[in-house]
């Protein structure tokens, strides 16, 4: 018989899972009598192995981050050839475990469950710690609805100058499903990727489905490089427009164009949680538990939403009427609905080259106003923007005010076509007067 494994102040439980570099064990630390987790290195990967530098990198990463969202590192042990980490027990289940059972959870559980991972991330970002290999089978969900990050066996810190190997049995790793389109191509992964891939979860938890997986690894990461996600409500699902936006937000292709830091991505998921749920994160957290019969829960109930009807001045609607009125018939233009953010049209973005003679024309109006950018260039300001000159082709639109979220819509152009786009920013807070007009640019926009 093998010699039983033993680990010096601990008293193995039982083995929970073995892999080809690491062995994890529930186990009690004595003379606490505290119930902890081991990862141990595994009986035949000697301590010179790269991969045993990677649990011992691990073990460094984790000791600088002290954060209720990250799991604890309680000690890290070396002893002749053996090697463990000894970390904090979450008493409860993976991310995994619950979409497996419930496939799909509520909105206002998905938006707390992303809120608690965007808090820890945005701790280890904070420490310059990317954490590369987010996937439901790295998050636990205590019995107390609490989330906990784990296995950073992946994770890179810029202060460190080599990644650790890739090849690691303890990891959740599940193939590029969950993956950056810069992972993929074997680029450097920063913050903004671990964004991308929480957007992923995100999207799976809302919808109950991946979405860019396809029926191999190949076509998976094809469609992370290349496609836009299905529609969230292509499947029947009901999804608020604000989480819908953080989503797609998180799923563009280029990291320029993702929401910004991992802080960012939490306040606007944190207000999105106030519009529906009435009490803390972890009770909506606790009811998808209790909906899957993976836990008993007395949660919060659900806020009744509340529909804000903004008044529009009789001047205002004048003003939007002679605006579309301009563009109709006096230049021809077509009052066009964009694509929204998650029906992005597949084809690549049409370069800014100075336009010829079969150049697209633009138009937009924003109420009550928005600096406009056309494929990530700032190009005019409304209510008084000139018409835009495009190539033919297909453009992506991004529409910022300072108290509005940014819209962002795509739109195919062809050939010598005029477009006028519209577009009622959501101002929602008290918003400075728009941009002073010049008396040149109230006869640019009166001309065809």
């Amino acid at each position: 018989m093998p010699e039983a494994v033993t680990f010096d102040g601990c008293e193995i439980v039982r083995k929970l899972s073995s892999g080809p570099v690491c062995d994890l064990y529930l186990a009690v630390q004595e003379p606490l009598g505290r119930t902890v987790l081991i990862k141990a290195l595994g009986q035949n990967i000697l301590p010179s192995s790269p991969f045993a530098s990677t649990l011992e990198r691990e073990a460094r990463l984790l000791s600088e981050l002290t954060h209720p969202g990250i799991v604890k590192v309680h000690d890290f042990v070396k002893r002749g050839d053996r090697m463990w980490l000894v970390l904090e027990h979450v008493d409860g289940v993976t991310l995994d475990e619950l979409l497996t059972r419930a496939k799909r959870v509520a909105d206002s559980a998905a938006v707390a469950i992303g809120l608690r991972l965007a808090e820890a991330l945005g701790h280890a970002h904070a420490h310059s710690v990317v954490h590369r290999d987010l996937s439901p089978k790295n998050v636990f969900i205590s019995k107390r609805g609490e989330i906990k990050l784990l296995n950073f066996a992946l994770a890179v810190d810029e202060r460190m100058p080599t990644a650790p190997e890739l090849l690691d049995g303890g990891t959740g790793y599940l193939g590029p499903v969950y993956m950056s389109p810069e992972q993929i191509l074997g680029e450097p992964a920063d913050p903004r990727s671990d964004l991308f891939s929480l957007g992923v979860m995100l999207y799976e938890l809302v919808s109950g489905t991946r979405p860019f997986e396809g029926p191999n690894e190949r076509s998976t990461s094809l469609r992370i490089r290349q496609n836009p996600p299905p529609p969230l409500t292509q499947g029947g699902v009901k999804v608020s427009g604000s989480v819908e936006r953080v989503i797609a937000r998180c799923l563009e292709k280029l990291p320029s164009d993702r929401i910004g830091s991992a802080q960012e991505l939490a306040a606007e998921l944190r207000q999105a949680l106030a519009e529906t749920w009435d009490g803390a994160p972890e009770q909506a957290i606790l009811s998808a538990l209790a909906s899957a019969g993976l836990a008993e829960v007395n949660a919060a109930p659900p806020k009744q939403t509340v529909r804000v009807v903004r008044r529009t001045s009789l001047g205002g609607v004048a003003w939007g009427l002679l605006l579309i009125g301009l563009g109709a018939v006096s230049s021809g233009y077509v009052l066009r609905r964009a694509f929204g953010p998650m029906e992005a049209n597949r084809r690549a973005a049409a370069p800014l080259s100075t336009p010829g003679a079969e150049a697209a024309e633009l138009r937009v109006v924003a109420h009550p106003w928005a600096h406009v950018f056309v494929d990530g260039q700032q190009r005019e300001t409304t209510p008084f923007a000139r018409p835009i000159r495009l190539s033919p082709g297909t453009h992506y639109i991004r529409l910022e005010h300072p108290n509005a979220v940014a819209e962002r819509r795509t739109v195919a152009m062809a050939a010598g076509e005029a477009v006028l786009l519209e577009v009622d920013m959501k101002v929602v807070s008290p918003q400075s007067s728009a941009p002073t007009p010049n008396p040149s640019a109230s006869s640019e926009l009166a001309s065809p």
